[in-house]
């Protein structure tokens, strides 16, 4: 990874936690999060595409809370995922 990408996650990362810890007045929650990434933050899912590629099955989701698996190609929650529910 590039130095100075590795540092505006970083920066961003502090941003979006320092900021959410300082407000003491009620906000409204997003209703979305948007974020432009690849693999790292966006984990994909083809459920309602027609292709033999499906994530629906054993091994992934078995690192979720309910082992389920949810047509992710991941076996568990992402960065965006922890600070989505931060957020919200």
């Amino acid at each position: 990874m590039d130095y100075s990408l590795a540092v505006y996650h970083i920066i961003v990362l502090w941003f979006i936690f320092f900021t959410s810890k300082t407000q003491t007045q009620a906000r409204p929650k997003p209703s979305a999060l948007f974020v432009f990434g690849d693999s790292t933050v966006d984990a994909g899912n083809n459920n309602f595409l027609r292709t033999p590629m499906k994530s629906h099955f054993l091994p992934y989701g078995r690192d979720f809370i309910s082992h389920i698996p949810t047509g992710r190609f991941s076996n568990g929650r992402l960065v965006t995922d922890f600070i989505g529910e931060h957020i919200i």
